[in-house]
Order: C-alpha cells, then sequence, then structure tokens
C-alpha cells in the first residue's frame, strides 16, 4: 500500500514502529520497527471518516509526525486543517481531535516537543509558530519566531530536541527551500536570531530537504532531493539526490 508521493515518515522510538503516510491510498500505515521485505503493516488508518483525501497527483498525509510520549500521530487533512489520531487507530476511525493554525499556508511541516507540551510548524516565510501540544479547533500560536534576524525558511521536514529545548529546521531561505540549518529555543519569540547554524550548502554543495536527529553520535542527517539543488547549486559528479550527515554536538 506504499504509494509515491511520500514526502516523510515517523519512527516511533518508544514502540519501535515506523509510521508511514500514503497519500495515494489516502491513508496510514504503521509497520513494526523490524520489518522487511513484503510485510504488511500492523495497523491502516483508512477510510471516510479518517479526513484523509488525496488525488492522482497527491494527496493529504504525504507527511506524518509521531508522538509516541503521548501515543498520537499528526498529519494534514485537505479540508485546510491538521488531523490529530491515536497511535493505536486502525480502520476507519475519526480523527481524535482537528486544529486550523492561524497563520499556516497548506501542509506545513510540524515536529512535536513531548517534554515541553509544545507543537511547532514550520511556515515558510511566517516563521516557526509555537503552540501548546493539545491545540484543537481554531488555534493562535502562543509564540511565534517570525524576522529578518531569525532566517527561518521552509522545509519537507525539521525536529526538536526536547532535552536541549532547541528547534532544528531550515534557515537562509533560496528558491522556496534553505540553504542553511539553525537551531533556536523553543522559548525563543519575535525576531530572534538562531542559536547555532550549518551552512549545508556552502559545505556539502546541496540544499536540505528533511532532518533526522542522531541522538547517539550526536549527528544531524539529511536529505536532498534534486529540486532546487540543480537550479542553484552545482550538482556534484552528477548525483541530484544525497543524504549526508554532519556532527554537530552543539545542539545535544
Amino acid at each position: 500500500m506504499i504509494s509515491r508521493t511520500m514526502h516523510g515518515f515517523g519512527y516511533d522510538a518508544v514502540h519501535d514502529e515506523i509510521v508511514v503516510a500514503s497519500p495515494l491510498a489516502q491513508a496510514i500505515l504503521t509497520f513494526r520497527g523490524g520489518a522487511s521485505g513484503d510485510e504488511p503493516p500492523l495497523r491502516v488508518i483508512q477510510g471516510p471518516h479518517t479526513q484523509l483525501l488525496g488525488t492522482a497527483y497527491g494527496g493529504t498525509a504525504d507527511r506524518v509526525v509521531v508522538d509516541g510520549v503521548n501515543g498520537e500521530i499528526y498529519t494534514y487533512s485537505q479540508l485546510g486543517h491538521y488531523v490529530v489520531f491515536d497511535r493505536l487507530a486502525n480502520g476507519d476511525v475519526a480523527p481524535k481531535r482537528t486544529f486550523k493554525a492561524e497563520g499556516v499556508r497548506g501542509g506545513a511541516s510540524l515536529a512535536i516537543d513531548p517534554v515541553n507540551n509544545l507543537l511547532v510548524i514550520n511556515s515558510g516565510d511566517n516563521g516557526l509558530l509555537i503552540f501548546d501540544r493539545t491545540v484543537s479547533g481554531d488555534a493562535k500560536p502562543i509564540r511565534t519566531i517570525k524576522g529578518p534576524k531569525t532566517g527561518t525558511a521552509g522545509i519537507m521536514t525539521f525536529q526538536i530536541n526536547p532535552s536541549k529545548g532547541l528547534i532544528v529546521s531550515g534557515c537562509e531561505a533560496a528558491f522556496g527551500s534553505s540553504l542553511s540549518v539553525c537551531a533556536w529555543s523553543i522559548h525563543d519569540d519575535g525576531d530572534v536570531a538562531p542559536r547555532w547554524k550549518l551552512p549545508v550548502a556552502k559545505l556539502a554543495g546541496y540544499q536540505p530537504n528533511s532532518i533526522a536527529l542522531d541522538y547517539v553520535n550526536k549527528e544531524i542527517i539529511m536529505s536532498s532531493s534534486s529540486q532546487g539543488a540543480q537550479q542553484t547549486i552545482p550538482v556534484l559528479d552528477g548525483i541530484t539526490g544525497a543524504t549526508f550527515t554532519f556532527s554537530w554536538p552543539e545542539i545535544f
């Protein structure tokens, strides 16, 4: 049931499960962490009550975020709001809650901080919007990191390191994406410069597309798609998509 247009999947380290969005199937699939080969999912969220809609060219749930601590799965609905499911939801089930975030365009990426009980949305030009994790209905951010000093920029997926209270996301906007990755405090508000900045494009020759954090080795792992890289940065050895890793102990 896995299809194209998947732009971000989640790993639940608490329960050792992989959660994958399947937009063309209008579904969210959960696999065991050790899944291999042609293995069926443990659970499938799919059906008219889920509010997961799609088209022949794409759909909602192209990115999915898992909060293993609080047992929740987040994604975006084409109905114009975010939907939150219980981690154990299976079948044609309605979301446990929905919310529409003020100042957010389309299916902007989000990340969860279960330690500080916060939810952060990267809304590109509108900055990083910080909400209470349990938000529902029409929601207003409690803080917004936005302005020329912040350098915030859109990115497909980003991360939060709850133990350090840091948001690790794209910065230095160029051609609809980011040239660098920056870290801000989860408590920042307003036009605040990032605490740390990693100039990815200058160092790797690619624009960062998605981010993962390796807590054991204190490294950051990033992917880069051919989109943007071909237009703004010389392609290295004919490779238009790549995954690369930096040591970045300061954010751990």
